[in-house]
């Protein structure tokens, strides 16, 4: 019978959390390489946000289109449906 392989534990490293300031362990593999910055996704999600503001400035432009909507400014609109349409298109076609 095969032996089942036991691979000796990640060298872990004390690290500080540079969003919520928490003391965590990281696997010293992923800090030489530049990871380990955070101690859980949602910190880097957070500190990702603060960064780039991506999250903020899509939902800003949802809510201006509906608000420009609601007001009768804009009338929403599929420009490219053209693109989508099965008026065409015969599955039974050989």
């Amino acid at each position: 019978m095969s032996e089942v392989k036991v691979y000796p534990p990640p060298k872990m490293v004390e690290r500080k959390c540079k969003c919520c300031c928490k003391s965590f362990q990281a696997r010293a593999a992923d800090v030489k390489r530049g990871w380990g910055l955070f101690c859980s996704k949602s910190c880097k999600a957070i500190k990702q946000e603060q960064k780039t503001h991506q999250h903020r400035d899509y939902t800003r432009g949802y809510w201006d289109r509906q608000e420009a909507f609601e007001k009768g400014h804009v009338e929403p609109t599929f420009s490219n449906a053209h693109q989508f349409s099965n008026e065409e298109h015969d599955c039974n076609k050989d």
